[in-house]
Order: C-alpha cells, then structure tokens, then sequence
C-alpha cells in the first residue's frame, strides 16, 4: 500500500513539473518608454519681440533608474548642476546613470541601449535614463531617454513580481529683465505596453505600465503667476493662472496608465508610431525670478501566480514522498 502511495506521489510531481516546464507561453509582461528630442525654451521681449537671452539662468539636473525583480533591487542615481558645474559638456550624454538590472534577470540592459525588448524576452526587470543633450550646457536642444520594463515567465515559479521605475528631471532657475513670452517645444515618443498571457496552471497575472510627463514654470514672489502642463492629447485642459494666455500644441498623451489581466489580455500605448511635435506658448509673463520643472517618469509591475489548488496538490505529493521514505526507513531499522 505505501508502495503504491509513493509511486502515485511521484507519477503527480513527475506530471506537475512537466506542466511547469511548458509554461514558456505563459507570460506577464509591461514596458515604457520616453524619448524627447529636440526641446528648445526661448522667451522674447513681449513689446518688441526681440529675444531675451541675458538670462544667466541656474539649473540642477538629476536621473534615477530602478529595478526589482522577486525582492532583490538594483538602483542607481546621479545629479549635477551649473553651481558645481559638473555636468557633462563632451560627447557623452550631459548626466546618466548605468543601466539597472535587477538580480536575477535572464536578460541584461546595456547602458545605452533604450528600446523596448517586448514580450517573450525571459524573466526580467531593468531600466535606464539619460539626459542625453541640454541647451543651457552644451547649446544644444534638450534631449532625453528612459525606459522601464519587466517580464515574468511561468517557468514553475509559484510566485514572480517586478517594480521598476526611471525619473528624469531638469529644473531651470532664471530672472525675466522685461515683460515676456515664453515658448517651449519638442518632439516627443511615448511606447507602452501592458500584456497578460495566461496558460495553465497560471490562473492570474496583473501587468501595469505607467508614464507621465510635466512642465512647470512659477513665479517668485507677487503677483502670482503659475503654468503647469501635463500633455494628455487633449487640448485645454494646461493650468494657467495670472499669464495672458496659454496655448498647447498635444497630439498625444504623454500621462497614461496601461492595466491587463487579471485574465489573458492585452493593451498598448503609441506603440511603434513615429514622434509627435509638442509645444506651449506663454504670453504675459511680468519682470521677475522664475523656476521651470520638467519631469518625466517611466514605471512598470507586473505580478503571476498559479493556480493554489496546483500548490497544494504539490505539497500533498512532497509529503506522502517524506512519509515513504521514512516509513521505508522504519521497516529497515525493524528488519
């Protein structure tokens, strides 16, 4: 009879670990990427259009990159700014960050490489940012890149979660000598994706991709005068207070959140379309100090898990194999 109990115990794990084996379909995967490009800032005098380039603006620039996969993390940061004028100014991107892969990944980023590898790549979870160029350091149009993404196969694993996350920021410090314009423009290409595929055992699986981006110019002091832009693809909708006006160029959005599962699914975000042209036009700003934000931020989570009745008929199966052997142990003391 126990003879029989331990060849039933391991016909069932023999038939479990087959099933896990080929789980290579069953996948839980998110990514986002950003890409800004040619990003000028100009002001003009507002009663005779000439430019106002006696600025002597002061800036600070910071990127962060993280990545998590099952509890252990990799992460990096880094920041430099006009006042310890540590900033890059040679061929190399102005500030970044080696590419953080999170212990255990199947697969490595390289430090400059910021595609989107997609789905079916392995179990994973890395990012990488940059400020690849900047007009107040080198005169050249503002330029970045960060990505965040993350996979988990079924690959007989009970349990798999990733988090990462990517953050770019500029920050800009200036005085207006005169009452100004200000125009602000770039091209711009967001790509996500949030996928669920589910084979069996795996019952459940939650895939999230996150972006946003926004812009932020404040003014010193009184009279208040405050602009906050956070494209959307939806003209309008720019917080504009005390300034005559603000005009939006937003083809796209910049701000989204991607959800699949917990069932197989699958959504997607300007995913493998080309840039978008983007621009905010200011008018009526007043003589003053002023401090401009732009921010962006990349982030996935992804989360798989099988089915519990699967788990327990693997503990049921551990156990009667412990009993064998310890019954086949007792009878052989006995004997």
């Amino acid at each position: 009879m126990n003879i029989k109990k331990t060849t039933l115990a391991t016909a069932l794990i023999g038939a479990l670990t087959m099933g896990f084996a080929g789980q290579a379909a069953a996948s839980v995967y998110a990514g986002s990427s950003l890409n800004l490009s040619g990003l000028s800032i100009g002001f003009v005098n507002a009663g005779t259009g000439a430019a106002i380039t006696n600025l002597n603006p002061q800036f600070s620039f910071n990127v962060e990159d993280s990545a998590t996969l099952n509890g252990s993390t990799q992460a990096f940061a880094a920041g430099c700014s006009s006042l310890a004028g540590n900033c890059g100014t040679g061929a190399g991107p102005v500030l970044n960050v080696p590419a953080a892969n999170a212990p255990g990944s199947s697969v490595t980023r390289a430090d400059t490489n910021y595609a989107l590898y997609g789905q079916g790549t392995g179990t994973f979870a890395n990012s990488n940012a940059e400020i690849t160029t900047a007009q107040l350091v080198d005169g050249v149009p503002s330029s970045s890149m960060q990505v965040a993404e993350a996979e988990v196969l079924g690959a007989g694993q009970g349990q798999a979660s990733t988090n990462i996350q990517s953050n770019t920021t500029w920050t800009f410090s200036f005085t207006l000598p005169d009452t100004a314009n200000m125009l602000l423009s770039f091209m711009a290409t967001p790509e996500m994706e949030a996928d669920v595929t589910l084979v069996p055992p795996y019952v459940s699986g939650l895939a999230q991709s996150n972006m946003t981006a926004n812009f932020t110019l404040n003014k010193s002091g009184t009279p208040t005068q405050f602009v906050s832009w956070s494209p959307d693809g939806v003209s309008g909708n720019v917080i504009c207070v005390g300034t005559t006006s603000c005009t939006e160029t937003d083809p796209e959005s910049l701000n989204e959140t991607l959800g699949a599962g917990p069932g197989t699914s699958t959504t997607s975000h300007s995913l493998g379309t080309a840039a978008s042209a983007f621009s905010l036009a200011i008018t009526g700003l007043l003589p003053g100090d002023y401090r401009l934000t732009l921010a962006g931020l990349t982030s996935v989570n992804v989360t798989q898990v099988p089915e519990p009745g699967t788990l327990v008929l693997l503990g049921g199966a551990l156990a009667a194999l412990g009993f064998g052997g310890t019954r086949r142990r007792s009878l052989t003391k006995a004997a």
